[in-house]
This record gives structure tokens, C-alpha cells and sequence, in this order.
């Protein structure tokens, strides 16, 4: 009996030594960043993207981007040369949603600490909400609407500009051509008759509020302030009403359908312009450029990032990076990373990779969500650190950023973001503006070659 009696104690000891284990486990798990006793650090990370839906070409796109810049970190070792990069990999079905249960579950089964993502500004602010629930930080790629930055959550980072700061800055380029716009229009800016066309979702709408507050300031004359729904079959009608209006500017956002959709039914209807600013989003991805054929060459859009930038511009080691992540992607693809959305997305993986996520675990001896966090907040690098063309310095709770163009408040905005002018080449994207980026010089007016020209110049 007393046998008996030692055995079902070391039993029930062995039974309490094993639940303590697997509680300490599922801690561990939460965090993601610890290997415990061995003091190895794990750099894993979930990324989120559309893979399929509507967005699936974008999302892809960008996927496959973040993908190569682990690949290429890891060559090297990992993080700091010595912490290989492993991932989790969700696909959001280019739904809100599906993306927030995704990600949720990524995080209370997988323990991962950090998401990279999302593409779509719906999907961004679904996935910042869960987030924030779990206080995980939330690495935001290319969520750009301003709505996004405005709840005040303290895990969610956005390093590329806002969409309104896009819309205002096609009208800060036309203003600095005024010279040009009087040689080829005889108008002063103020007498330029603009049009404002985007699609009506938090993305579309943003810019396009950016574009009519700069425009406004700049004393230009509004005659179309207009928003369609992305998934429209037809644009007949906006684009009557446009040619109606006979605006010297269009100002148009929208994505690949409705884009390519809007080029085919102006050719259709005879619409014409002396010049037209898109707004990235659909218009400045391969689809696009497969979709329009020759039609893209000389449209200008406004972009996050310098697509095929002057490379001097950045650090010799900077240099060497997206030369190598360029005849990899050409290589692989086909075509040359010359879009934002592979350009942006490497370049924002690349800088959490070489700089956050290094930050982060020789600050705290970990890799988590908090350390994450605390090293982003305390980044201050200038252009040449980053291939986003633009310094890095967030935002905080205690000091928010207030836009410029709209006045709202933003948690976790890069505040030294820049919106840039690339404009097609022989079916390639370059930047024109401004001049420390700039590969090739601006073509201002649609030349005859293009559908959409109204013919000021040949």
C-alpha cells in the first residue's frame, strides 16, 4: 500500500511538472521571439496578403516581393547575419473579414508576434483592429488610407505616405511647372480648369480629398469633383460629364478594372485631356500595363515610392540591394520591378528586416511585438537609409502627426513620408520627379501618341 501510495504521488508530480511545462510553452508561443534557455532569438513573422479576389495580381505582387527580401536576408544569415527569417503565410481573399480571422488565428495559434501585409486600406484597417486587441505590432505595407492612422492604436506602423498626401501632391507638381503650363496653355495655374475623379472607396476617397484641398489652395477652378464605385461596369457617364466640362487637368484614382476600363471608354467616346495624373493603386502595376498596351506610355502617377529611381540618391550599400533585387525579379518575372507595389513592398520588408528587427533584439535580447514596437519608435534615419526615397520617424500617441493637407491626427505615420511622380516609358515606370529621383525628365502634356490627348503638343 504504501508502494502504492509513493507511486501516485510521483505521479501526480510528474502530471504537475508537465501542465507547468506546457503553460510555459504556450507563453512562449505568444511572444514568438524567445527560444528560452538556449537564449536563440526567432525572428518569425506572419504575412497577410490577397492572394486571390479581386486584388490577387496586387497582392501577389507584393507577396512575392516581401518573399524575395527574406530570401536574400537569409543568405546572409538572417537578421544581423546570424537570425534567419522564418514566416507564416495567410491569404485574405481580398476580403476584410476573411483577412481580420485570418490573422487572429495566425496570432492565437501560431504565436507570431509580428504581420507584415496587407495591400487593400479595407483589409489594413481589419487587421489593425485585431492587432491592437492582441498587441501585435502590425508592420503595415500599403494600407494608405488616412482613416487608417486615426483610431489612435499604438501597433500598427505605416512607413509610406497617406493617401492624401498623394492626391496633394499631383497638384504641388503641376503647380511647379507653371511656367510650362503658361508657354503650352497660356493659362495661369489659377485658370486651369481641373477634374477630380476617383473611386469611392477610404483609399479613392482620401486622395481625392487631398486632391481637391490643393487644388482649392492653389486657386484652381474645380469644374468635376466625382467618385464611381471600383467595381463599375461602365464609366459612360463620368466620362460625359468630363468631356462636358473640358477640364485642362484630370486628377483620376482607381485600380486595374475600373483603370483600364476608363482608358478603353474614353478612346470610345472621344474623351481627351491635356494632362492626366493617376493616382498608383491600379494604374501603376503590371496588370495595368498589360491590360492598356501602348496606352500607358506617358501617363504620370503618383506614387509612395521613386519606381526605378536615381540610385545615387541612396547609401552605396543601398545601391548594391535594389540592383540585386532587380535582375533577381527580372529574372525570375520576366520584367523589371519597375511598379509600386513590388518596389514598395521590398523596400519596406528590407527596411524592417536590416534596421527594426536588428534594433529590436540587441535592445531587449528578444524578438516580439514589444520590442518591435520599441525599436520603431525609435528610428530617425535620413533618405539614403531607406529605399522608400524618404527619412523615417514615427509618430506617437503623445505626439500624433497632423497632416498637412487635411489637418488630421495620425499614431504610427512615418511623418517624414513623400509621395513621388513616375511616369511610363516604353511600358516601364520611371520617376520625373522630384529632380534628386528623377532617371528621366518629365513629360508634362499627353503627346498625340496617346488616345487621351487633347493635342497641345505633338
Amino acid at each position: 500500500m504504501k508502494r502504492m501510495k509513493k507511486l501516485i504521488c510521483l505521479f501526480l508530480c510528474l502530471a504537475l511538472a508537465v501542465s507547468i511545462t506546457a503553460c510555459g510553452g504556450g507563453e512562449e508561443a505568444s511572444g514568438g521571439s524567445d527560444g528560452g534557455e538556449s537564449g536563440e532569438v526567432n525572428v518569425y513573422v506572419g504575412i497577410e496578403e490577397p492572394l486571390t479576389g479581386a486584388n490577387a495580381s496586387l497582392g501577389t505582387a507584393e507577396y512575392n516581393a516581401i518573399e524575395m527580401c527574406i530570401e536574400m536576408i537569409n543568405e546572409q544569415g538572417g537578421v544581423a547575419g546570424q537570425y534567419p527569417i522564418t514566416y507564416e503565410t495567410v491569404d485574405t481573399q481580398s476580403d476584410a473579414a476573411t483577412g481580420s480571422s485570418e490573422v487572429e488565428r495566425l496570432i492565437t495559434t501560431k504565436g507570431v508576434p509580428v504581420i507584415i501585409g496587407s495591400y487593400a486600406s479595407g483589409i489594413a484597417a481589419a487587421v489593425s483592429e485585431v492587432c491592437e486587441r492582441y498587441e501585435t505590432l502590425l508592420w503595415e505595407q500599403s494600407g494608405a488610407a488616412d482613416t487608417l492612422l486615426q483610431n489612435g492604436y499604438e501597433w500598427t506602423f505605416r512607413t509610406e505616405s497617406m493617401s492624401s498626401l498623394w492626391g496633394a501632391t499631383s497638384v504641388e507638381y503641376i503647380v511647379s511647372e507653371a511656367d510650362q503650363v503658361q508657354e503650352v496653355l497660356g493659362k495661369d495655374i489659377q485658370d486651369l480648369k481641373v477634374a477630380i475623379v476617383h473611386e469611392d472607396g477610404s483609399y479613392g476617397t482620401a486622395v481625392g480629398e487631398g486632391n481637391y484641398a490643393a487644388a482649392e489652395e492653389a486657386g484652381m477652378d474645380i469644374v468635376v469633383y466625382e467618385a464611381y464605385s471600383s467595381s463599375t461596369l461602365d464609366l459612360s457617364s463620368v466620362i460625359m460629364k468630363l468631356i462636358a466640362a473640358q477640364p485642362d487637368v484630370l486628377l483620376l484614382t482607381g485600380y486595374v478594372n475600373d483603370g483600364s476600363l476608363f482608358i478603353r471608354q474614353s478612346a470610345e467616346l472621344g474623351f481627351t485631356v491635356p494632362i492626366l495624373i493617376t493616382h498608383s493603386g491600379g494604374h501603376s502595376v503590371q496588370a495595368f500595363v498589360d491590360a492598356v498596351g501602348d496606352q500607358v506610355n506617358y501617363l504620370l502617377t503618383v506614387d509612395p515610392v521613386p519606381c526605378n529611381p536615381k540610385l545615387d540618391s541612396f547609401s552605396e550599400e543601398l545601391q548594391t540591394v535594389f540592383q540585386d533585387f532587380e535582375a533577381r525579379w527580372t529574372e525570375k518575372y520576366g520584367v523589371k520591378p519597375a511598379h509600386h507595389v513590388e518596389m514598395r513592398a521590398f523596400a519596406q520588408a528590407y527596411l524592417f528586416f536590416t534596421q527594426v528587427a536588428p534594433l529590436a533584439i540587441e535592445q531587449s535580447g528578444t524578438f516580439s511585438a514589444a520590442s518591435c514596437r520599441d525599436a520603431i519608435l525609435s528610428l530617425d534615419l535620413d533618405a539614403s537609409q531607406s529605399l522608400m526615397g524618404a527619412g523615417v520617424k514615427f509618430s506617437t500617441p503623445d505626439e500624433p502627426f497632423v497632416d498637412p493637407v487635411l489637418g488630421n491626427s495620425h499614431v504610427g505615420q512615418n511623418i517624414e513620408a513623400k509621395a513621388f511622380i513616375n511616369q511610363y516609358f516604353d511600358g516601364e515606370l520611371y520617376c520625373v520627379w522630384p529632380e534628386e529621383y528623377a532617371q528621366k525628365e518629365p513629360v508634362l502634356f499627353l503627346p498625340s501618341s496617346s488616345s487621351l490627348s487633347a493635342g497641345v503638343v505633338d
